[in-house]
């Protein structure tokens, strides 16, 4: 296995695999002969999970975790634009971006980050991810990240402390704007008296800088003295200092060493010209000097500002991976159970194709280097329940096809042949809304979009490839013979249609209870992540804090902005007390909780600061925030605009006037009901709902397929053959919504804190999708195909038959 790891690192080996299967692929769907097919599509099967299976060997190397799993740090950070010495601001150039990168990494290097990912966001935007480190490592690349060192040094004016009739000196006249000195500028001096005081007083300096960053060869701790940075000039740098000090009087020229804009010192020459080495003196705090030298040696051309900030300690991400991933296991092990009780013989091979779907899932992420997230795990347990969908609609068409007395092989060939319309056009409107997500989210968004992406791309391979190999075989072999299945959801033929009316004013009265949320909470019902501000996480466990204890804490601090602690509760992982507080706040009130809070301060023993219980924090920036909230806006537009366009396309304009107020109506209830049960919407919520979006109008196009095939074949009153679709998809979307909303649901209460929002949200938008594919959608479709005497029938055969023309053109 590691000669086949090793030879499958080869770029080119990998490409030739790659262009092998991909020409497999094609073959399969292009030949017509039943052996062939069988044959091709077992080579491609074999070859791509064998592929899958060395790329993600072994798995402890290959498979990486986000920092909610493996515990670190995760910054959003943003370029900003640079002034000139007009002090006019300079756009943002992509290089700019890529040189903060470079500049980035190389610093991280330095200080012995492991394995930091970095990566640009957007037009100027930067995400740092650092899996393992530790709380006081984070604020130490915080202040390193931070730091542009942008190192200057200005002539100063020989003028600069005359005093004038006022008293005040030419520095104080002209930083106030009361006198201009041409070709010089005012600038703050802080230094320390001899009592050790700071004072700050005015310097006058020369607008035209003299030496800049790009002028240092090494910049290092000085040997000699403990608080100075030893700097050493290069070629040109030498040439500069030699020009701005041959001409100084020896005891009187100055020269000011400005460092971000503010001058850190402004020693007198006593000799000159002076050369290549000089010092930076009085760095006092810890680790300054070295922090300092490196930044030096990798100074940025432009100033970053962290927009958003994430810290999970390595304890409380092993704890929520394993909460989630044995909730996971859990619910998928139900499914697993439930598939073969209820499928049999057919249920083996629909559980080979799943592991075929998982196995190239974990072997994508490892080609490629993507994350697994928290949300990404709760994802993956939402394939699974997608690529049940896929199945449960081939073995639903297969019973029908059987009871109507067909040969098992003939009616397993007509099952996938009919199956397949609805599960492509189902998995592409998911697909839509991952590849939208993917491209507007951030972060966690990001990672759920991937898993997202590859799963569902898997999930058609497995379901409509996949298990069509195993079922050729089974029967060229003659180990299948018969087929028979459970039939716990006997046919029926429920008035559906009938209840519409009613059904309206059950969905108009949960939307205006959903208004209503939204309008009582306003501005509460946005996490951080929409206002900006930091959320404070300690992981309890069986600890018991009283809330009450927090609040006094809290309330006799002097704090920017009140602090909102709260308490929630969950079976596996126990109480997690989190205050969401201004960003300003956080240091001082994770201390004085610390301090006054005697559970919360306890620390192993042997150590000060090795706290038993962990503290977790996210920080967001005011301004990153409204931002997030008009992408995710917009993203939510754009993506119900997309899957409308795709249903407009693939079936008639009144499906897609059905599908989209479906979608609408599942999202408004969905949030509303999040926000009843206290909820603040943040980017996780987001991710939810555009994965609702994506579920809701899987169910939905299922229904509308039937509808489809049903009306190009038969006359007839359209309201009963919607009825009769209906009820021939029921007992499909009965099993598939019930052992995801089941899966789910565990995730829910056994998952841990961190997956809660995001699968209570999936959970409610099941329930609500599942309603109104029957009892919404449709009925839309209905009232709005008839309206004005359309002909829905006649709309779907012309819409059938462009795209038939469509196939056979040249």
């Amino acid at each position: 296995m590691l000669a086949l790891t090793s030879l499958f690192a080869d770029p080119l080996t990998v490409f030739t695999v790659g262009l092998v299967l991909m020409i497999l692929f094609f073959w399969y769907f292009a030949t017509e002969l039943e052996s062939r097919k069988r044959n091709v599509g077992t080579v491609l099967t074999v070859g791509i999970v064998g592929l899958c299976i060395v790329a993600a060997t072994p798995p402890s190397k290959k498979l990486k975790g986000s920092i909610d799993i493996v515990g670190g740090s995760s910054f959003s950070l943003r370029v900003q634009e640079k002034e000139n010495d007009e002090g006019d601001k300079i756009p943002v150039t992509p290089q700019q971006v890529e040189q903060a990168i470079l500049v980035i990494e190389k610093r991280l290097n330095s200080m012995g980050t492991t394995e930091p990912l970095i990566a640009g966001q957007g037009d100027n935007g930067i995400l740092v991810q650092m899996p393992g480190v530790s709380e006081e490592e984070s604020a130490q690349v915080r202040t390193t990240l931070e730091k542009v060192a942008k190192l200057e040094l200005r002539e100063v004016s020989l003028r600069t402390d005359e005093i004038g009739p006022d008293g005040r000196t030419l520095a104080a006249r002209v930083q106030s704007g009361d006198e201009i000195v041409p070709g010089y500028r005012a600038y703050n001096h802080t230094r320390k008296d001899e009592d050790g005081n700071e004072m700050t007083s005015p310097i006058l300096l020369n607008r035209r800088m003299a030496l800049g960053g790009s002028d240092i060869a090494m910049a290092v701790p000085s040997p000699q003295q403990a608080d100075a940075v030893a700097i050493t000039l290069n070629g040109d740098g030498t040439n500069k200092m030699i020009n701005l000090t041959k001409d100084m009087t020896p005891r009187q020229g100055r020269i000011a060493i400005v460092l971000d804009g503010e001058v850190i010192s402004a020693p007198v020459v006593n000799q000159v010209p002076l050369g290549k080495n000089f010092i930076i003196e009085g760095l006092t705090e810890p680790g300054e000097v070295q922090s300092l030298a490196n930044s030096l040696m990798n100074p940025l051309e432009n100033p970053l500002v962290v927009d958003e900030e994430r810290t999970v300690s390595p304890l409380l991400g092993k704890a929520v991976i394993e909460q989630g991933v044995w909730a996971g296991l859990v619910g998928l092990s139900l499914t697993f159970v439930f598939v073969l009780l209820y499928y049999r013989s057919a249920g083996i091979i629909a559980l080979l194709g799943l592991l075929v779907n998982g196995t190239i899932l974990f072997g994508v992420m490892a080609m490629f280097g993507f994350a697994f997230s928290l949300p990404g795990i709760a994802g993956m347990v939402l394939i699974i329940g997608m690529s049940v969908d896929a199945n449960v609609l081939i073995y639903e068409r297969l019973r029908e096809e059987i009871e109507h007395g067909k040969s098992l092989k003939n009616a397993i060939n007509s099952a996938y042949e009919k199956a397949f319309s609805a599960i492509f056009d189902s998995n592409v409107t998911s697909l839509i809304t991952a590849i939208i997500l993917f491209s507007l989210g951030s972060g966690s968004i990001k990672g759920f979009a991937i898993t997202l992406t590859v799963g569902l791309l898997a999930s058609m391979f497995s379901a409509i490839l996949v298990t069509r190999v195993l079922f050729r075989w089974m029967l060229d072999t003659g180990l299948l013979k018969k087929l028979s299945f459970l039939n716990l959801i006997k046919s029926a033929n429920y008035d559906f249609l009938a209840k519409r009316r009613i059904c309206a004013f059950v969905s108009l009265a949960l939307l205006v209870v959903a208004f209503g949320a939204f309008g009582a909470k306003r501005e509460k019902a946005f996490g951080i992540d929409f206002t900006g501000g930091s959320l404070i996480e300690f992981q309890l466990g069986d600890v018991v804090v009283p809330l009450e204890d927090v609040q006094n804490t809290l309330n006799g601090l002097k704090l920017t902005k009140e602090a909102y602690p709260q308490e929630q509760s969950n079976p596996a992982s126990g109480t997690l007390l989190t205050v969401r507080c201004d960003a300003k706040d956080t240091e001082q009130i994770t201390n004085a909780l610390r301090e006054q809070i005697p559970a919360l301060g306890k620390t192993a023993e042997g150590s000060d600061t090795n706290y038993l219980i962990d503290v977790s924090k996210q920080e967001v920036s005011a301004l990153i925030g409204s931002s997030f909230l008009s992408q995710s806006l917009i993203a939510l537009i754009v993506g119900m605009i997309a899957i409308l366009l795709y249903v407009t396309v693939r079936f008639e304009f009144a499906f897609a006037v059905g599908a989209f107020v479906a979608i609408l109506h599942d999202v408004i209830i969905s949030i509303g009901i999040v926000i009843l049960l206290g909820g603040e919407l943040s980017l996780i919520h987001v991710g939810a709902i555009l994965t609702i979006a994506g579920y809701s109008v899987n169910d939905t196009i299922v229904v509308f397929d039937r509808i489809r095939e049903t009306l190009l074949v038969r006359s007839g009153s359209i309201m009963k053959i919607m009825n009769e679709s209906i009820n021939a998809t029921l007992s499909r979307t009965i099993l598939t919504s019930a052992t995801t909303i089941a899966t789910v649901a565990i995730l829910s209460v056994f998952g841990g804190s961190a997956l809660r929002d995001f699968s209570v949200t999936i959970l409610i938008g099941l329930i609500v999708g599942t309603y109104s594919s029957i009892f919404v959608a449709t009925p839309i479709v209905l009232w709005w195909s008839s309206r004005k005497g359309g002909d829905i029938r006649a709309d779907v055969r012309a819409t059938e038959i462009a795209a038939e023309a469509a196939a056979n053109a040249p």
